[in-house]
C-alpha cells in the first residue's frame, strides 16, 4: 500500500498537509489515533519555486518544477477524501502575477484546490504548528525563514497575537546581495542593515511585550543549525548570535558559495544559504535575541492541526473570525441573524439546482449575511462600498485570499448597483457561484428591509434560470417590499436570471 491511501472503513482516518513554498514543497500525512495525530509520512521536494520568479512572473522552468512535484504528492495522496486534504501556497505564488496559468496546469494533476494564503495568515498557521507540538509555557516568538519572506508571530498558551510577514528571505536575499554566489563582508554588511530595516516593525512591538522564549522552523533555520553542529562537533542546544556571526565568518572567508565546505551545508541550501544566515543575523541584531531554538513543526503542521479540527470537533477558524468581525464593528445582531434566516431558507430552495454545495459556501454565505452591515461603522451612505472595502481588506483567520475576495464581493453588491466588471478572477469558485451568492444575499436584506421579526418569505421554486420567491399573507399586501422586488427583478434580468414573486 502507497504511503497515506487508507485501506477500508476501520483504518484509522487520515490527514494531510501540503505547503507549497518558495524553496520546497512539503507534504505530511498524518492518522487519528486515540485522538491524537500521529505522523506516519513525510515528503519534501526541492523545488526553487521561487527561484522561478522575475518581475513578478514565474517563469516557464518554474511551473514545470511545481508541476512535476505536484504530481508526485498526487500519488501519495491517492484515496484520500477532499475533505481531509489541505494545500496552501505562499510567498511565491502570493506573489507572481500569472500565478493562475500554475494553479490551471496544477489541477490538471491535483485533485484537491490550492489556497494562496496571506503573510499574516501563514505566520498564524506557523504558530499554530509550533504551539500544538511543544510543551513550553509563556510568551513565545516564533520565526520562519522562507526563500522569499519571513513569517513572525508571538503569542501564548497556543493564541497568537502578533502576526507579521515581512519580505526578507533566504533565497530572495541571497539573489539580491549574493548574485552569482560570490561572498563579500561589504555585501554582507549591506545585507544585515537590510533585514534589520524589515524587521523594525516587530522590535517596536517587542519593546513594549517581552517574550520567554524563540523558536526557529523552517528549512533554512534548520540547515543552519546542523551547519553549526557539524561545525563545532557537537550538539547544541540552540542558536546564539555568536554561532550565527561565525557563519557569517565562513561564508566570507570562502569569498564563493563554491568554496564554502561541503559537508557543512547540503546541495539543495547551498544556493540560499548566505541570504538566510544574513537574514536570520539581521533578525537577532534587531530584536536583541539571546537565543533561538530551532523546531521542526512548521506550516505544514499547523495547517494539519486546523484541517484535524474542523473535519472532527467541527471547529471552523472562520465562523470564529466571522464572530469577531461582528462583535468588533458593532453589527446589529438581531437583524444580521434575521437575514442569515432568509438567505439560508433561500440556499436550501436552490442549493441543488443552481450547484451551490459545499460547506466552504455555506461559510461564505453566513460571513455575508452576518458582516453586511460592517460598514455603517463608517457611513449609511454607501454602505455597500464601505462593508466591501473593510472586509476586503481585514485580516481575517482561516480564510484564504480566495476567500476573502469571494466574500467581499457579495457584500459590496449586497444592494445598489451591480458592476460584474468589478468581480474578481477566481480559481477555488466560479463567476457564476459569485452571481448566484449575490443574488441570494441581496433577496434575503430586501426581504428583511423592515428590520421587524416576521417572516416574509413562504417558500422558494428553482427552476433553470427562474426563481420564483412564494411570500407569506402580511408580505403579499407590503407595497414597499413589492415595489424593492420588482427593482431587484429588473437587476438579477441583468445577471441572466428571471425572479418571480407571488
Amino acid at each position: 500500500m502507497k504511503a497515506g491511501k487508507k485501506n477500508n472503513k476501520s483504518s484509522p482516518q487520515q490527514f494531510a498537509a501540503l505547503d507549497i513554498g518558495s524553496n520546497s514543497f512539503h507534504l505530511i500525512i498524518a492518522r487519528l489515533v486515540e485522538g491524537q495525530l500521529q505522523p506516519i509520512f513525510k515528503f519534501k521536494q526541492p523545488v526553487q519555486l521561487g527561484e522561478g520568479l522575475s518581475n513578478r512572473h514565474l517563469s516557464d522552468a518554474a511551473v514545470y518544477r511545481g508541476v512535476e512535484a505536484l504530481r508526485q504528492c498526487a500519488v501519495r495522496l491517492e484515496g484520500f477524501e477532499r475533505d481531509t486534504v489541505k494545500v496552501v501556497a505562499t510567498h511565491t505564488l502570493r506573489k507572481a502575477k500569472n500565478r493562475k496559468k500554475f494553479l490551471a496546469e496544477a489541477a490538471k494533476v491535483l485533485p484537491f484546490p490550492i489556497e494562496v494564503i496571506s503573510g499574516r495568515e501563514e505566520a498564524r498557521l506557523i504558530f499554530c504548528g509550533v504551539a500544538e507540538t511543544s510543551s513550553e509555557s509563556g510568551s513565545q516568538l516564533v520565526i520562519d525563514i522562507g526563500g522569499g519572506s519571513t513569517e513572525f508571530a508571538v503569542g501564548n498558551k497556543r493564541q497568537p497575537n502578533f502576526l507579521s510577514s515581512r519580505s526578507i528571505g533566504s533565497l530572495a536575499f541571497s539573489q539580491e546581495f549574493f548574485a552569482s554566489g560570490k561572498i563579500t563582508q561589504k555585501r554582507f554588511h549591506k545585507a544585515i542593515v537590510s533585514a534589520r530595516q524589515h524587521v523594525e516593525p516587530i522590535a517596536n512591538y517587542l519593546a513594549d511585550n517581552p517574550i520567554q522564549s524563540v523558536f526557529g522552523t523552517s528549512g533554512t533555520i534548520k540547515a543552519i543549525y546542523q551547519w553549526i553542529v557539524k561545525r563545532d562537533g557537537e550538539q547544541s542546544m540552540g542558536i546564539t548570535q555568536a554561532q550565527l556571526e561565525a557563519c557569517r565568518n565562513d561564508l566570507i572567508a570562502a569569498q564563493s558559495i563554491k568554496n564554502l565546505n561541503k559537508e557543512w551545508v547540503s546541495a539543495e541550501r547551498r544556493q540560499s544559504i548566505a541570504g538566510g544566515v544574513a537574514v536570520l543575523l539581521g533578525i537577532f541584531e534587531e530584536l536583541e535575541i539571546e537565543h533561538l531554538i530551532p523546531h521542526d513543526a512548521a506550516l505544514r503542521e499547523g495547517v494539519l492541526y486546523e484541517l484535524a479540527g474542523e473535519v472532527l470537533l467541527h471547529q471552523d477558524v472562520r465562523e470564529r473570525t466571522i464572530s469577531s468581525l461582528a462583535q468588533r464593528y458593532s453589527v446589529d445582531s438581531a437583524q444580521a441573524q434575521r437575514v442569515l434566516s432568509t438567505v439560508q431558507q433561500i440556499w436550501r430552495g436552490v442549493a441543488e439546482g443552481w450547484g451551490l454545495t459545499g460547506h466552504d459556501l455555506e461559510v461564505l454565505l453566513e460571513g455575508a449575511a452576518k458582516l453586511h452591515e460592517v460598514g455603517l461603522s463608517i457611513s449609511a451612505s454607501g454602505v455597500q462600498k464601505h462593508s466591501g472595502y473593510i472586509l476586503a481588506h481585514a485580516y481575517m483567520p482561516g480564510f484564504n485570499a480566495e476567500e476573502q475576495r469571494f466574500l467581499s464581493t457579495v457584500v459590496r453588491f449586497f444592494r445598489k448597483k451591480i458592476q460584474t466588471t468589478e468581480f474578481p478572477d477566481l480559481i477555488l469558485f466560479s463567476h457564476n457561484q459569485l452571481i448566484k451568492m449575490v443574488i441570494i444575499m441581496r433577496l434575503g436584506v430586501v426581504l428583511n428591509s423592515d428590520r421587524q421579526s416576521s417572516m416574509s418569505l413562504e417558500s422558494v421554486i428553482i427552476d433553470g434560470g427562474v426563481l420564483k420567491l412564494v411570500l407569506n399573507g402580511p408580505a403579499k399586501e407590503d407595497s414597499v417590499l413589492a415595489m424593492q422586488l420588482e427593482g431587484e427583478a429588473k437587476v438579477i434580468q441583468q445577471l441572466g436570471y428571471e425572479l418571480l414573486v407571488c
